[in-house]
């Protein structure tokens, strides 16, 4: 009496077994598998092919593609495998999405942080102008008013005298106004900036290579490559360093320089920076970030190839 029952709960058990280690065993046998014809047949825009190369996916992509033409499942209804493969895919894709998001972040602190430097010489530098500009105001006036009487009074040596201390003295202040406005540094402060990974100036204790700290390697092997479709066949990195130079933010390319604009300070070493350097430090800053944003719209293309 009991034996039938206990073959039909062994063959349940059984039958739960298989179907719940399906999905595994797809992962594993598409991690195992190497075949040589990976992406030659998958119809993925070039954005999305390189998404799936820099996070490793293709495997899964070609294996969900030749799901997709051998299956014999209604319309709408996936397999245990299929779905394992589009979970497994939607994971990895909003996990460097994520991870863009934290470099972007990053960016924004710095671009903060520059901003309120610059603010702050700015502001500085202004009230030194001014000061100028007021004294050089108030004595042209007073040795202008005290020069009238004596031309007046028949005394026009020294009225002239008054009017040519009036006028060294201007030009004098003038002078210091345009040095003022060109001048004006303070102390680097700050964290480095991802500049540093453009530049391959990171420095052992930093917050992007010192242990426990998040490390955006995918970001980085994104700057570092190709984009697809390019005709000149540069990286990202190569083709903002070119842009920089064409519009004069990178003029110096001496070692201190750079560490300046990526706020690099090397032991026993003190750095100031300027209006100018910080401006220059604004505009590569959001370049960077406009770049790394850019894979996230490969990500959104392989995320809708994949649906």
């Amino acid at each position: 009496m009991f034996l039938p029952m206990i073959k039909n709960i062994t063959a349940v058990v059984c039958a739960l077994s298989i179907f719940l280690a399906q999905p595994v065993c797809a992962l594993e046998r598409i991690q195992s598998s190497g075949s040589s014809q990976l992406g030659s047949a998958i119809p993925l825009t070039p954005g999305a092919k390189e998404a799936a190369q820099l996070l490793g996916l293709m495997p899964y992509v070609q294996k969900l593609y030749e799901l997709k033409a051998t299956g014999n499942s209604e319309p709408g209804v996936m397999s245990d495998e299929q779905l394992a493969l589009r979970v497994q895919l939607l994971d990895k894709i909003l996990e460097q999405s994520l991870e863009v998001r934290v470099v972007a972040d990053r960016i924004d602190r710095e671009l903060a942080w520059t901003y309120t430097g610059k603010g702050m010489l700015e502001a500085r530098r202004q009230k030194r102008l001014n000061y100028l500009f007021t004294a050089n105001f108030m004595q042209g006036g007073i040795l202008g008013v005290l020069s009238g009487p004596q031309f007046l009074d028949h005394h026009p040596n020294t009225g002239g005298e008054l009017l040519l201390v009036a006028s060294s003295v201007g030009l004098l202040l003038s002078s210091l106004s345009l040095v003022a406005s060109r001048s004006g540094t303070k102390k680097m402060d700050g964290e480095q900036t991802v500049l540093a990974d453009v530049y391959s100036l990171n420095q052992p204790g930093t917050p992007l290579s010192s242990p426990g700290e998040h490390d955006p390697i995918v970001v980085m092997k994104f700057l570092n490559s190709v984009p697809p479709n390019s005709i000149e066949h540069k990286t990202r990195k190569e083709a903002l360093i070119e842009a920089w130079k064409k519009g004069q933010y990178l003029k110096n390319h001496s070692e201190e320089h750079l560490n300046k604009l990526a706020v690099v300070t090397p032991p026993g070493t003190k750095y100031r920076e300027d209006i100018k350097l910080l401006g220059d430090r604004i505009r590569m800053l959001y370049d960077v970030q406009w770049t790394i944003e850019q894979l996230d719209a490969e990500l959104l293309e392989l995320m809708r190839a994949t649906n």
